[in-house]
């Protein structure tokens, strides 16, 4: 059809390429509509917006826990196919307000630590106590890690008789350890286990106040980030390399493969290739973050942000948003398919931005395709003008050449 338009009147010539103009201009705008990251969208609070949710830990797409906000009350919840249960917690002195950790366990089970003497452990909808303070020693718990490999075994941030927090393990056969006993100036925020022995753990240093370098009314923040060797037994956990930053905080840690761990903060990321020592510093801050457990990390920025950071085994890609985020981020979780921010936006309502992963890669993403597509013809618009462009130049001569 198009060789033979090529072939008409000249009027016909300039209609077929005003038609592959109007193609261009048409393929340009699909491919800049294709071009931002694919399956995000802007949801309701399923609580409802009053529940602003300041934490969650995701079980699967059909269940989480979630520590909630509402009218001045904390309460820890539960949703499970739709429906919303209230887990109610023994003992007065359980602040819900001071929960700074929700660790899934290997059997689905959840931890939760609010700096208090007692770890909770959610099974199902009701909470036991899960002892961690084998020993004579008194400490509170501010965080608990289970370790990713077969011996299951535990480290904890607690918080000392002294004020100060320490590092402190619990082994799978009952054992708590020791505390580390030189704390290097750090309050100790996250964990996360690397591999075998070693850990990574991150927090704020604390400036001695005889070094005059900062004013005890406005100390400077400064990011530390250290890995951590412990045997698991009865032995105090090790600091074994300790690293401080220049200021912000880091917010998150995460494994990526059995070699590099992210330590993401609010003014620096950092990618720690544990096995060689090698670091790398990515510039990109960010808020949050989250392991989508498939070998890739995203790091979300704050309200108004345009990007995201996806890494992968061995890359790492800013990926634009099809529109700026709306959200004052409270909390991240993923259900194994799906990526939760939690926050709020502009009026203080509580929404839920999600991230469909599965949809990097697929054809809703959209741009590799569309681009493929307007290569492929475009060519061939080509290939046909110069054809026939060629067949009137040859018979335009053979015509010279019969006179």
């Amino acid at each position: 059809m198009w060789r033979k338009a090529f072939q008409q009147e000249s009027e016909h010539q300039w209609i077929a390429i005003s038609a592959f103009f109007v193609f261009v201009i048409l393929g340009a705008i699909f491919i800049k509509g294709t071009s931002h990251l694919p399956g995000v969208d802007l949801i309701e609070n399923e609580l409802g917006t009053e529940h602003r949710i300041i934490e969650s830990i995701y079980v699967d797409s059909d269940d989480y826990l979630v520590v909630s906000y509402n009218l001045g009350e904390y309460d820890l919840i539960r949703m499970s196919n739709g429906n919303a249960q209230n887990i109610f917690l023994d003992g007065s002195d359980y602040d819900e307000s001071r929960i700074t950790t929700l660790e899934l366990t290997s059997n689905n089970s959840i931890l939760i630590a609010n700096g208090v003497n007692d770890v909770l452990l959610i099974q199902d909808f009701s909470a036991s106590i899960f002892e961690t303070n084998h020993g004579n020693s008194e400490f509170a718990v501010l965080d608990i890690k289970q370790s990713t490999d077969a011996v299951q075994n535990y480290l904890m941030i607690t918080h000392e008789d002294d004020t100060e927090t320490s590092i402190r393990g619990l082994n799978s056969t009952g054992v708590t350890s020791a505390k580390t006993p030189n704390n290097e100036n750090v309050d100790w925020h996250k964990i996360e286990h690397i591999s075998d022995d070693l850990w990574l753990l991150t927090g704020r240093y604390n400036q001695p106040a005889d070094t005059g370098d900062e004013s005890p009314a406005a100390p400077d923040l400064r990011p530390v980030w250290s890995t951590v060797l412990w045997s698991g037994g009865s032995t105090a956990p090790m600091i074994d390399k300790l690293h401080i930053g220049d200021y912000g905080e880091y917010h998150s840690i995460i494994s990526l493969n059995q070699k590099k761990i992210i330590i993401a903060g609010s003014h620096e990321t950092l990618l720690f290739e544990h096995s060689t020592g090698n670091i790398v510093d990515i510039d990109y801050s960010s808020v949050a973050a989250v392991s989508d457990k498939c070998g890739s990390a995203w790091l979300f920025n704050g309200k108004g942000s345009k990007s995201v950071l996806r890494f992968t085994d061995s890359s790492w890609e800013v990926e634009s948003l099809p529109h700026s985020m709306p959200l004052l981020v409270d909390s991240v979780g993923f259900d194994g398919a799906t990526i939760y921010l939690h926050g709020t936006d502009d009026s203080g309502t509580s929404k839920v931005m999600t991230f469909d992963t599965t949809a990097i890669g697929s054809i809703e993403s959209g741009s590799g395709f569309i681009n493929l597509s307007f290569i492929i013809i475009s060519l061939i618009m080509f290939t046909l003008m110069a054809v026939n462009m060629f067949d009137k130049l040859k018979k335009s001569n053979s015509g010279k050449t019969h006179s």
